[in-house]
């Protein structure tokens, strides 16, 4: 019975998570565009689900959070190529959804009504979100696939994340930064800690000043998370724990391996890329 329960219960998390972020999304997007964004979210997080069945791992169902997007939960990847493969399953399969959602609005003759313009805004937002997570920075899915390239790949995305910080300027983007703090090993793991909390005060401070687009009640609840992200890595230096060291010792793969793994990267990068620009031209002019 146990068993059957843990069976059940997983899609059950998935489900009732979905629809609180799609409930929370709605009152602040619409009802079909909330259901259209938690959806490619869904097959984002099922690409790598898919990914990691195909390479012999156990995966959690997809959770959702809301406004924070959702998240798998597996064992720890030994193997950098492993972990590259399940890191472009997202990318791929929610980049493709994105296509194939645009490519159903190409064919709608009223690019006025309200269902083609939810179908533009949902490819719109899956494609950002999916080329912003191939930033090549770990956790976001690119640093997964460029640490097959070399450890030097993480600052390009360093420098990436610098220009989508300079492009949005919301104070929520300190929350990623704090995010992938960890991951920037040339610092002492003790002077990370301390610039995610000085990461984590200036963003609640910029969302009280109300420099932030967001609800209210939005920026409490990123404000929370990125505390408790912010005081897990105190608690790491604290004993001198550091989780990224680890991972950047392991083997790296041969010449040409690595090749392989950045053609893939750069072609799903520039199609996506490319897709977002598109896209722009097209989007609804607010009068």
């Amino acid at each position: 019975k146990l068993t059957k329960f843990i069976k059940l219960a997983k899609p059950l998390i998935t489900i009732v998570s979905m629809s609180i972020s799609a409930l929370v999304y709605a009152f602040w997007l619409g009802p079909w565009f909330s259901i259209g964004l938690v959806t490619m979210l869904f097959i984002h997080e099922m690409g790598h689900v898919a990914a990691m069945k195909a390479r012999g791992y156990k995966a959690s169902a997809p959770v959702f959070i809301p406004f924070l997007g959702a998240a798998i939960f597996g064992p720890k990847m030994t193997n950098r190529d492993d972990e590259a493969f399940i890191g472009i399953g997202g990318p791929a399969i929610g980049g493709l959804a994105a296509v194939i959602t645009f490519g159903a609005w190409f064919f709608i003759d009223d690019k006025t009504s309200s269902t083609a313009i939810v179908l533009l805004m949902t490819s719109y937002t899956a494609t950002f979100l999916n080329v912003f997570n191939l930033i090549p920075i770990r956790p976001l899915d690119g640093g997964r696939v460029t640490q097959t390239i070399g450890g030097w790949f993480k600052y390009v995305g360093v420098v990436a994340l610098g220009v989508f910080s300079m492009i949005l300027r919301e104070p929520v983007v300190l929350f990623v930064w704090i995010l992938v703090m960890s991951e920037i090993t040339f610092l002492h793991l003790r002077l990370r800690a301390m610039i995610a909390g000085l990461m984590w005060i200036a963003m609640s401070a910029l969302m009280i000043m109300g420099y932030s687009t967001q609800p209210v009640w939005v920026d409490i609840m990123d404000s929370i998370l990125a505390g408790v992200l912010a005081f897990g890595l105190v608690a790491q230096a604290s004993t001198n724990t550091d989780p990224a060291h680890e991972d950047d010792n392991r083997p790296q793969l041969e010449p040409k391996k690595r090749l392989e793994w950045f053609i893939r990267y750069t072609t799903l990068t520039v199609i996506l890329g490319g897709l977002f620009l598109l896209e722009i031209q097209y989007l609804p002019v607010a009068h």
